[in-house]
């Protein structure tokens, strides 16, 4: 008898090489089951209800029978080609890819509805804190007569000072006075900022300083010389909360949902050791070569 005879024979062996087997095929069936189960598509009944409702909305009608299979079948392709691109690692270095996924982590770590409720002295007490924000500014409706600045320095004013003096003689009607203009001659109750629009910042910072109801003037714009009646005046004011709540709600929202991303991504940027290449200063330009 052989010493390989006798090695077959030796019950130890026997129990190795069962053992052997045993794990072999353990590993064949599991690695079977594990291939299978992540290349397995589960098309959930909630998923289909999802693309019948997506269609409904669309279309106005529910799906056919036909129909609700395409969108079934185009599901499975969209799914197909996506798990297949993540194994090519098609997903990486695309930008387009990079910031839908930041809009979506965003998203997840937008702060609960429950956190962006707030109370009317919570509002108040940020309404106080921002008045400027919200403060309703002066209104104007006023007449104008303009004056066209093709004569500059002394020369224009004192052909305005005189137009001021015929304004007034006449009892407050301009007419055959003033030169062609695109600019109404009577504005309606506006406010500064739609007064700005249409005359320029340097017109509307002089018109709070004029009289009521009384030619004056002139004042200047990016056009030219003006002389100003204001036929009414409604002076600014700070707003209650009753008045505003909803925008200062709005506010408030943005500030605290903006507040709250800032934290979130600090917690995530704290997960990272960020490693920056070594910068000159930005501001050298190189030295022209000869």
């Amino acid at each position: 008898m052989t010493y390989l005879s006798k090695v077959i024979r030796e019950p130890l062996v026997h129990f190795v090489l069962i053992g052997a087997a045993v794990f072999g095929l353990y590993a064949l069936v599991s690695g079977d089951e594990l291939d299978n189960a992540r290349d397995r598509i589960f098309v959930t009944e909630g998923r289909v209800q999802q693309l019948a409702q997506v269609f409904s909305k669309t279309w106005q009608r529910p799906p056919s029978p036909e129909e609700l299979r395409g969108l079934v079948d185009a599901y499975i392709k969209e799914e197909v080609y996506y798990r297949e691109a993540i194994k090519l690692g098609l997903d990486r270095d695309d930008t387009l890819i990079r910031r839908r996924m930041q809009q979506k982590m965003e998203f997840v770590t937008e702060p609960a509805d429950a956190l962006l409720q707030p109370g009317d002295d919570t509002l108040r007490d940020y309404l106080d804190a921002h008045k400027a924000d919200f403060r309703v500014e002066p209104r104007f409706a006023f007449e104008q007569v303009f004056l066209n600045s093709d004569k500059p320095g002394e020369a224009g004013l004192a052909r305005a000072e005189q137009a001021l003096k015929v304004v007034k003689a006449s009892d407050g009607s301009p007419a055959d006075v003033g030169d062609p203009t695109l600019l109404p001659g009577k504005m309606p109750i506006s406010p500064l900022a739609g007064i700005e629009r249409n005359f320029g910042e340097t017109f509307a910072a002089n018109l709070t300083d004029l009289p009521e109801n009384e030619w004056a003037g002139p004042i200047k714009s990016a056009y030219g010389l003006h002389l100003v009646r204001v036929t009414k005046r409604i002076d600014g004011y700070d707003p209650k909360l009753a008045d505003v709540r909803d925008a200062v709600a709005q506010k408030w929202r943005t500030e605290k949902r903006d507040d709250f991303q800032t934290q979130a991504y600090d917690q995530l940027l704290a997960k990272y050791d960020v490693v920056l290449p070594a910068v000159g200063d930005a501001s050298r330009q190189p030295e022209p070569q000869p």
